[in-house]
Formats: C-alpha cells, structure tokens, sequence
C-alpha cells in the first residue's frame, strides 16, 4: 500500500477492500496545527514542490545538455517562465511543465533586477505582485527602460506617467545596483534567492487552502518575504 493509502486508512479510509467511514476529512490531515489541522504532509503538493524543483534547475543551469536540448524543442524564442507550451509534449516534459512545476514556480519566481535588459515590464514578475496594470497605453516593452543608466537609479518621470501610484512605490524600493549586472531569476520566498522544496511546499499548501476557502496563515500566499 501507498504512503497515501495508510493515511487514508489511518483516518478510516478503505482498507483490504473494507470500506470505513471518515471520521477525520483528509484536508484536515493534511491542514497545518496552527489552523487546527494534523499537520501531515500533502503529498499531491509536495510532489508538485519536487517537479517544480525540476524546473527550477532549467534556469538555474541553463547552460546543461538537458536544459540546452528542452529549450530548442520547445521555447527556443523565450524563456522558461514567459512560454505557452504545445499539448504534443513528452510525459514528462507535461509533467513538469504543464501540469504542476513551472506554474508552483512562477508563483515564486521573480526576477532581480541588474540592468532590466531581459525583464518584461508587463509580463514577469518582478515588483512583489506584479505591475497591477498600466495608467495609460505604453510601448515601453523592458525593465531597462525604466532605469537611467548614467545615475543608476529610476526614471521617476516614466514611473509616474505610466505606473499607478502603489506600483510606483513599490518600484522605487527596489534598489538598482551601481553597475549593470545581468537579470538574474531568484526564489522570492527566501532570503538567499536560492530554490527549497519545503519552501514551495509551503506556497502550494498556502495556495491550495486559499482556493479551498481556507485562511492562510499570512497575509499573501507563502508568506512573500521581500528581495
């Protein structure tokens, strides 16, 4: 029997083809002590943490065999976080891809900023949630846009003229380093900007309860931490 399976019957689920009652409901299992649960692990969400991790190494690594041969299949024109993909696909290449990793991994994913050259300004994420939206039409397509290369600091003009106020300040927290470094893609819900599984365990679990109807315990999926 499966892990899963002696959960179940732990609670009172079906056991060498006895049907019991339920007298514990599985999300409450699975649910966190704090918010009256078991705290057992969801392992549907921990095995979503572990595929995620798988396309995390993609970008981590983009310069392996593996992730040189999956982005001239399927994304030769972009990057792993800004790509639709085909339905025609390996299995596990779906797996990973289309069915749980890279969409636990764009909720944590943002981008670092060194000189914006290949951040999308409405696209990636990487203000906390994401630019709300445009005041007025723009056709300013990159990051770097935004930054007066000479000063490094923020074009506050272009900021106010097509930002909302909110997105405003939260752009203006973010600190432009003195030289122009490349973009680097960081996990947002650690300090080091480094990939953990637990920590996406954490934000799937968050994210299941929010879609659930269950309260999270912080007050943005994850429990964000700022770059």
């Amino acid at each position: 029997m499966s892990l899963l399976g002696l959960c179940e019957s732990f609670g009172g689920g079906k056991y060498d083809d006895e049907r019991k009652a339920h007298w514990i409901a599985w999300e409450k299992f699975t649910r966190c002590k704090g918010q009256g649960g078991l705290g057992f692990s969801d392992f549907r969400v921990f095995n979503q943490g572990l595929l995620a991790r798988q396309a995390w190494r993609h970008i981590e690594f983009p310069d392996s065999l593996c992730a040189r041969i999956l982005k001239a299949k399927y994304f030769p024109n972009g990057d792993l976080l800004d790509t639709s993909f085909p339905s025609q696909v390996s299995p596990t290449w779906k797996a990973i891809m289309l069915m749980h990793g890279q969409e636990l991994l764009k909720k944590g994913a943002i981008w670092r900023i060194g000189n914006g050259a290949r951040i999308k300004i409405w696209r990636h994420a990487w203000i906390e949630m994401g630019p709300s939206g445009r005041k007025r039409a723009c056709r300013l397509k990159w990051v770097g846009a935004l930054i007066d290369e000479e000063n490094r600091c923020w074009k506050e003009d272009l900021l106010d003229c097509y930002f909302y106020q909110h997105d405003v300040e939260a752009i203006k927290k973010i600190s432009i380093p003195c030289r122009a470094t490349d973009d680097l893609v960081a996990w947002h819900f650690e300090k080091s900007g480094c990939f953990l599984v637990r920590s996406a365990y954490r934000l799937g679990v968050d994210l299941r309860d929010v879609d659930g109807g269950i309260g999270s315990s912080s007050s943005c999926p994850g429990g964000r931490r700022p770059v």
